[in-house]
């Protein structure tokens, strides 16, 4: 990033965010922490950091594959006598010794109690059961397949507000000898199609995914680095009720309040709830939005970045 701000100097003095989904709850914050570790040290010039921004954010993973549960019970999509039977064998790792707890494991049982709550939810088997519809509780998730786009095939939309195809539309898109020409793409000229990081062989350590994140969050928040959380309540794969018992933990470390909860609008309609900790920290959830808000709710997504990160710096 040093190189680059070498490379365009005219935004060395520009005010400096990042954001990201899903992942970026690990990467962003560390990032973060890395830069701003960067400006004690160097004599160069100072990353002018003003804020994070993060959508449906991975912060403690194994808490979130719980957190599901809470998220089909308040939905009505499972019953009481397997929501019950969950909390009480699933109850090794807590918000209070997550950190201590990074090693545990959750028991045979628990995750078979777990596995029938998504059949459960879903009114599905475990042979037609698929992982992809937790990205998006309430939508079918694309049937589609980058063959038929070959084919000169129409993906048809499969929801009237949202493109659940447009996964596939985007890696067809850039596998496109034009389009790849023109990003300068492809140089070498494999043999092989482009695939995005979850269908390619993406190498990353399976552990790191439980790392707890609020340490990281934590250290951000103590330098007075701004920090704007939202995900969409359609989510089930980082439910709503999971990231919002995190940051309630992490104000509790900070020995922040919640000093405001209110409804936020984009427009005449409703865009989901805020929650404000203090000064520095907000949680806004995005009704009708999945795991990606960004492309679900765009709208939405962008009025949070510009109302209530931007603007809250001025």
């Amino acid at each position: 990033m040093q190189k680059w701000y070498e490379k365009y100097p005219v935004f060395k003095s520009k005010d400096l965010y990042l954001a990201g989904s899903s992942f970026a709850g690990h990467y962003v914050p560390n990032l973060a922490n890395a830069l701003l570790d960067d400006n004690k040290q160097s004599k160069q010039s100072k990353f002018n950091l003003k804020g994070l921004v993060l959508g449906n954010p991975m912060l403690r993973k194994k808490l979130d594959d719980i957190a599901k549960i809470d998220f089909f019970f308040s939905r009505e999509m499972i019953n009481s006598s397997l929501y019950n039977e969950i909390k009480k064998e699933c109850n090794a790792i807590d918000e209070n010794n997550y950190f201590s707890s990074i090693k545990t494991t959750w028991s045979a049982k628990c995750k078979n109690l777990v596995f029938e709550a998504d059949l459960a939810a879903f009114k599905t088997d475990a042979h037609n059961y698929s992982p992809q519809k937790l990205f998006d509780v309430f939508r079918p998730p694309c049937a589609e397949t980058e063959k038929d786009l070959n084919l000169e095939k129409q993906v048809p939309l499969v929801s009237t507000e949202v493109d659940m195809c447009h996964p596939l539309r985007v890696q067809f898109y850039f596998n496109l000898p034009e389009v790849q020409k023109a990003f300068h793409g492809n140089q070498t000229n494999l043999s092989y199609r482009w695939k995005g990081c979850f269908t390619a062989n993406f190498k990353y350590n399976e552990a790191d995914k439980d790392l707890d994140m609020l340490p990281a969050l934590k250290n951000l928040l103590q330098l007075s680095v701004p920090i704007t959380i939202f995900s969409g309540d359609q989510d089930g794969i980082i439910p709503i009720e999971g990231t919002l018992q995190h940051l309630e933990k992490l104000a509790e470390e900070l020995n922040i309040k919640l000093t405001k909860k209110e409804t936020w609008s984009l427009g005449t309609k409703e865009g989901g709830l805020k929650y404000e900790f203090g000064d520095l920290l907000k949680f806004l959830t995005v009704k009708g939005g999945n795991h990606h808000v960004t492309s679900s709710r765009p709208s939405q997504a962008f009025s949070i970045f510009s109302n209530f990160t931007i603007k809250a710096m001025h």
